[in-house]
């Protein structure tokens, strides 16, 4: 099971795990079954396992949601919808056992909030008139970002030897190879054929650049979105012009919140 976390490259990885002949994955990721209290039956688990009806008897089979990772923290951020399960790792063990394999890939936390914010923005949820801190933001923008604390939740519920954390998203084709072959190893699976790989990111994302003036955006698909890039200040960079979606203050607050649960290898 990929956990998480949103916006790390789960997609990604998804993706190459499907190239792997001992791994039966369904197409469709971020099947939200476990995320909510409704889904915690027999009869509703029953129905979750014919996604993998497919699968050939000599196969893993695995499934993905970035989500999953979006545990309890009690945070100002934390708000969940009240149908929301409050605890994912302790359903998916009672529901899949214990012997369940457990993938984790995150980046810096700080930028995964950025990368989050401005998915958000782009598939219309919300607008940057709205800023990265506040509290009722989708998904817990700010909240997934408290890594350690998300993590001890899950690590409460299965041993360490049961998950496979990845904690950078690799800088090139030889190091994402690399990766994949890790996790392959991990599952006790062939890795795929290296002509199956695909090593460009799935959901690239906007243009931007951070510096110590906030967030900028290009602003060359502005027009699309109806100005939900905002009316922060314009700037030309490298010959394109950007707009700022995030303060210089906002951005220092979330590295406040956020670098303390940036976490290395483990």
């Amino acid at each position: 099971m990929i956990i998480g976390a949103q916006k790390c490259g789960t997609s990604w990885l998804h993706h190459q795990l499907r190239q792997a002949d001992g791994i039966y994955m369904p197409e469709d990721k971020d099947h939200e079954h476990f995320s909510y209290v409704g889904n915690l039956n027999s009869g509703a688990f029953r129905r979750y396992c014919r996604r993998f009806d497919e699968a050939a008897d000599a196969q893993r089979a695995g499934d993905a949601n970035a989500a999953y990772f979006w545990t309890r923290t009690g945070s100002p951020w934390g708000r969940q919808p009240d149908s929301f399960n409050p605890d994912i790792p302790g359903s998916i063990r009672a529901f899949c056992g214990p012997d369940l394999k457990l993938l984790l890939i995150l980046r810096h936390p700080v930028d995964r909030a950025v990368s989050a914010y401005l998915h958000h923005i782009r598939h219309g949820a919300i607008t940057a008139a709205t800023s990265i801190l506040e509290p009722d933001l989708p998904l817990g923008i700010v909240d997934m970002g408290l890594y350690r604390s998300h993590l001890a939740n899950w690590l409460a519920v299965y041993p360490r030897e049961n998950l496979h954390l990845i904690t950078d998203l690799p800088a090139d084709d030889a190091a994402a190879v690399d990766l994949v072959e890790a996790v392959c190893r991990f599952l006790a699976v062939i890795p795929p054929p290296r002509e199956r790989y695909y090593l460009e990111p799935i959901f690239p994302g906007w243009r931007r650049i951070a510096d110590d003036r906030g967030v900028w955006v290009e602003t060359a698909v502005e027009g699309r979105l109806s100005g939900a890039l905002g009316n922060g200040p314009l700037c030309a960079m490298d010959g394109r012009q950007y707009r700022r979606v995030i303060s210089p203050e906002e951005l220092l607050e979330l590295h406040r919140i956020l670098d303390s649960h940036h976490i290395g290898q483990m």
